[in-house]
């Protein structure tokens, strides 16, 4: 098995851990923390990663939060930090891969979980920002396929 599908199995693994906890009735938050805890490793990493600019993205204060394209920013941004304008990174983290998908999929998912709509409302925002967005859809489908 290649480097590249066993990680999409990891991705699947993870994913699907997470939707066996909300569906026992955990808020996707927790069973996403639930999960990091239990998988440890690469993935664990990234999620925290994706938490994090969730909550940068979501709380009220944030530069970020109080952008008009505030997805975009945040995808953009993942794993640097969000001063204003500007975000200390580069283009290079709008690719494509694996974790790229993991990070920015896992963000709309927490991002989106409590709307009423949530799998909808997710697979648009999904749809306004670049990148890999059919991938994305397939990791906001499954995470919300309870």
């Amino acid at each position: 098995m290649s480097d590249s599908i066993k990680e999409i199995v990891k991705v699947d693994s993870f994913l699907n851990d997470v939707v066996l906890k909300v569906s026992e009735g955990m808020e996707y938050i927790d069973a996403v923390q639930l999960t990091m805890l239990v998988e440890g490793g690469e993935l664990a990493r990234l999620a925290s990663i994706s938490i994090d600019k969730y909550q940068e993205a979501t709380y009220e204060v944030t530069a970020l939060s109080k952008q008009e394209n505030v997805d975009e920013c945040a995808l953009a941004s993942m794993g640097t930090l969000w001063h204003g304008e500007n975000f200390e990174g580069n283009n290079e983290q709008m690719s494509c891969t694996q974790e790229e998908t993991f990070l920015d999929s896992l963000y709309f998912i927490l991002k989106y979980a409590t709307s009423e709509n949530a799998l909808e409302e997710a697979l648009k925002a999904n749809d306004r920002v670049c990148g890999d967005k059919t991938a994305r859809a397939k990791a906001i489908q499954l995470a919300f396929s309870n």
